[in-house]
């Protein structure tokens, strides 16, 4: 089966996060967002694609500041809430019964329940014609202690983060499981005796 270029999120699972702000008016904003990726590591940028008109990128724009919250599978609800096009006055959080957790290095609240929460400021927007790349720096890293260990690994299978699969005409709700294989870092450099390369 041959599909279209456009389809190549079709291909691929997606992760679940929801983006907080907090506009110049004290307005609490949350959206759902799956076109994003952490920055190579071990650095702490990240980027998220959006497209030009969106009320999170306007506010982004404005206040320099947003919180990347992850949901459990279980606020698979709110997350939908939170998908529908609300004008900008409204508080998306009143509407998803969403509680507003006190964010420590930035403005925007983060959201309780989640499992994790990322502050991030914005470093940069590289602009398109009909979207964006917004990189932000996370400036301050914050997670749920139920669901980690002390070395800040989730353990995915209790915590069930929120994963999405697209379809030709809706989403299918995902969440990740463990494939049975677990691997080093280490596996991935090869040792001088085991090197194939010439000199």
């Amino acid at each position: 089966m041959i599909l279209t270029p456009r389809k190549r999120e079709h291909i691929m699972p997606l992760p679940v996060v929801l983006i907080s702000t907090l506009s110049g008016d004290g307005v609490k904003n949350a959206a759902p967002w799956s076109n994003i990726t952490p920055i190579l590591r071990p650095f702490s940028d990240i980027v998220l694609g959006s497209w030009v008109k969106r009320d999170t990128l306007n506010i982004i724009r404005a206040t320099k500041e947003f919180v990347i919250n992850v949901p459990t599978a279980d606020m698979v609800e709110a997350v939908m809430v939170c998908s529908r096009n609300y004008p900008p006055e409204v508080d998306e959080f009143e509407r998803a019964g969403l509680r507003a957790r006190p964010s420590r290095n930035v403005k925007p609240p983060g959201i309780e329940g989640c499992l994790a929460w990322a502050e991030c400021t914005l470093v940069e927007e590289i602009s398109r014609k009909n979207y964006s790349l917004v990189v932000g720096t996370v400036v301050h890293l914050e997670v749920d202690d139920d669901f980690f260990n002390e070395a800040g690994e989730m353990d995915y299978e209790r915590a069930r983060p929120l994963s999405v699969m697209l379809g030709d005409k809706g989403m299918y709700f995902t969440r990740p499981v463990f494939a049975g294989r677990y691997a080093e870092y280490a596996e991935m450099f090869l040792s001088q005796e085991n090197s194939t390369d010439k000199e």
